[in-house]
């Protein structure tokens, strides 16, 4: 058993907490805190994390996938308080969805009318990313363009 059938409330456990917050949330933070030099020296800094809907609680209607949830729940909260600890040093901090996407991870929402490539998810993602000023640190966008509710 892996992926979703893991992540119910009668089958999640300590280690996939753990996997998954490694993965989601503790691994961009801390790839972040390595290259912060970096990314303090460049021209127009901007740090984006690839989030998803579900770590929105305002729009948790659906409950479930509790260990994915929760880890992307935390990864917002993370990229607000880095959107708020690096403003004045004038990184852009984004959170992103990038809609439901067609790979092999998940072959039923392949079939959803409002699935599309990655190459358009991610197109869109940069086009909206790259459009956002200092006053959009750390908010959450879908890849349509519209801020999506914590």
């Amino acid at each position: 058993m892996s992926g979703p059938q893991k992540d119910s409330l009668e089958t999640v456990n300590a280690s996939v907490l753990e996997k998954t917050f490694a993965v989601n949330t503790f691994g961009p933070l801390l790839l972040t805190q390595t290259l912060l030099p970096n990314l303090l020296s460049a021209a127009s800094p901007r740090v984006g994390f690839m989030s998803s809907r579900v770590g929105s609680i305002g729009d948790n209607s659906s409950g479930g996938s509790y260990a994915y949830r929760a880890s992307k729940a935390a990864l917002n909260s993370i990229g607000k308080s880095l959107a708020v600890d690096l403003k004045d040093k004038g990184v852009i901090v984004g959170l992103l969805h990038p809609g439901i996407v067609k790979t092999n991870l998940n072959p039923t929402g392949d079939k959803h009318p409002e699935a599309v490539a990655a190459e358009e998810a991610a197109s869109k993602l940069w086009k909206v990313f790259k459009s956002k000023g200092i006053e959009d640190t750390g908010k959450f966008w879908h890849r349509e363009g519209q801020e999506l509710p914590w």
